[in-house]
């Protein structure tokens, strides 16, 4: 590491971690080597004060991440990273933190450098070649370190061969007077209840001065208000501004305007909340209808589809919740801002949104999900924004399961919101080729041939219940039984009756004092079968 000579660009203060501390400086992205590049990144500390890189510091390109160890970075410091070399042309010189092999490649079309902080973007630029600094031995520089991270106007080809590393860069220009730049907005708390006011946090950057920071915000729809945003400290870029309570049910829609001492201004996206009557319960959402294997010639990449139904007497705010089949890293979130579900109401994801859309007539399906639902069977998983399995269907193409859907077109639907979608029993087949966004067609159970007179477990009461509940079960005749309690990846938690049960109905208590909140699996073995149902356990 070396220092640069310039005067650093903000006061010394008391270190606390905040994005725009370290920026990337210069990048040489394509070296006129043949083959791989010698490919590095020059960190630059913003501060008046040391900064340490350890692992709470990570660097990535959005594919490859690099976790440092320990290395400190001095007041006004460069740091350069070595992420990718060319094995038969040695790297031009020593860098401070080797990199490489673990996945950075810096893309010479496009790309991006990330340099976080325990998750906290601290400064990222994505790139282009047409910035320049295309394999002619110079890099790409910033121009003015308080521009800009994302302008191409703030980015230069280096007029010194090989780039400046640890030095100022050769294109260094702080005349320039670029636009203010707002963003990372974000509200706190997430899910506000009718007594909250909510704060909104924004990232305002520019090489001047704010004169004018506005946060605008509109209920329903309605005439919008306003209120400033103020630094949360004398040069601060992180801004707040608050939004005053409002009542339940009630969606908040709000951005930025920023504006500098040159006139030029900036102004956000439109971001939104929805403000819970703060009983909502996540149970009352449930998987309600699967197409996964749409008949020929619809492919499976345009028209399978999942809905979900909110049975319950309150909406549900579910942007943030996230969707898995039966492989933890076949994920999809539910975009951000506003995606609420009324009581009564409807939400459909898909792969394809527009052909769904278009082949129902109907709007609000949200798109892009990266997987494919198994035609054989799969598993459809929907968890809330914590990370809490919310309700979960393991479906097969064979009996027990309706059989029509599959390659024969109608979709699964649960007969009834208020029955229990684990069981197959509880599903029927859709009128046609399904029903999204509408109620479901299917009024009666399909026939079931395969499935024998057995035993049923018939509820487990209260459900969700908390630490203590009964279990109710019907034998058709005298046998040993068993029921057991698992968590939802497949543990053994505990045993509620193992012995001979004569025919008839027979009731269990369960007592689960000692076990954390979440979803269980209740197992019941008899006679050489097996059901199972889920039970809620809310503390």
């Amino acid at each position: 590491m070396r220092f640069f000579a310039i005067a650093l660009l903000i006061a010394a203060v008391a270190f606390a971690v905040s994005p725009r501390d370290i920026i990337v400086n210069e990048i040489m992205y394509d070296s006129p080597e043949s083959g791989a590049d010698n490919e590095w990144i020059e960190l630059l500390n913003m501060t008046g004060s040391p900064i340490t890189l350890d692992s709470m510091w990570t660097l990535t390109d959005g594919e490859g991440t690099y976790r440092f160890e320990c290395i400190t970075i001095d007041a006004g410091g460069y740091l350069i990273i070595k992420v990718n070399e060319n094995p038969s042309t040695p790297f031009p010189f020593e860098p401070d933190v080797d990199a490489s092999g673990r996945g950075i490649i810096l893309n010479n079309t496009s790309d991006e450098a990330i340099i976080l902080y325990d998750g906290m973007v601290v400064d990222s630029v994505t790139y282009f070649s047409s910035w320049g600094a295309r394999g002619d031995g110079s890099t790409l520089e910033r121009v003015s370190p308080l521009g800009p991270s994302n302008s191409p106007e703030n980015w230069l080809p280096s007029e010194v061969e090989g780039g400046t590393p640890w030095l100022e860069n050769s294109v260094y220009d702080t005349s320039i007077d670029f636009p203010p730049v707002v963003g990372g907005l974000f509200h706190t708390p997430e899910f506000p209840t009718p007594t909250d006011d909510v704060v909104v946090t924004a990232r305002i950057v520019d090489d001047g001065e704010i004169t004018k920071a506005l946060l605008f915000y509109a209920i329903d729809f309605g005439e919008p208000d306003s209120t400033a945003l103020s630094p949360t400290s004398p040069g601060a870029i992180i801004w707040n501004g608050t939004i005053p309570a409002n009542p339940a049910g009630a969606t908040v829609r709000y951005h930025a305007v920023v504006e500098d001492d040159a006139g030029q201004t900036d102004t956000t996206q439109i971001s939104a909340f929805f403000v819970t009557s703060g009983d909502t319960i996540d149970g009352d959402i449930v998987i309600n209808e699967i197409m996964y294997d749409p008949a020929t010639p619809r492919s499976d990449n345009y028209f399978e589809y999942i809905e979900f139904y909110n049975r319950g007497t309150a909406s549900v705010y579910m942007s943030g919740w996230f969707i898995k089949d039966d492989l933890e890293y076949n994920t999809f979130q539910i975009p951000l801002g506003g995606v609420v579900v009324a009581p009564g109401e409807f939400l459909v994801v898909a792969k394809n949104a527009d052909s769904i859309e278009t082949a129902y007539g109907i709007t609000g399906v949200i798109g892009g999900v990266p997987f494919n639902l198994n035609n054989t069977g799969d598993a459809v998983r929907l968890y809330n924004a914590d990370g809490d399995l919310v309700d979960f269907v393991y479906y097969t193409n064979r009996a027990p399961w309706p059989t029509e859907p599959n390659n024969g077109g109608p979709s699964l639907e649960l007969i009834d919101p208020s029955m229990d979608n684990a069981l197959p029993e509880s599903w029927g087949i859709s009128e046609g080729q399904g029903s999204p966004g509408a109620p479901n067609t299917a009024t009666v159970i399909a026939e079931r041939s395969a499935r024998p007179e057995s035993v049923e477990l018939l509820r487990i009461a209260p459900n969700p219940f908390n630490s203590t509940a009964r279990i109710e079960a019907i034998v058709p005749s005298d046998c040993e039984a068993r029921i057991a309690v698992f968590s939802i990846d497949g543990r053994f938690v505990g045993e509620v009756f193992s012995g001979e049960l004569s025919a008839g109905l027979h009731e269990f208590p369960l007592a689960m004092t000692d076990s954390a909140s979440g979803m269980f699996l209740v197992r019941m073995e008899f006679g050489g079968e097996f059901v199972v149902r889920k039970a809620l356990l809310v503390k």
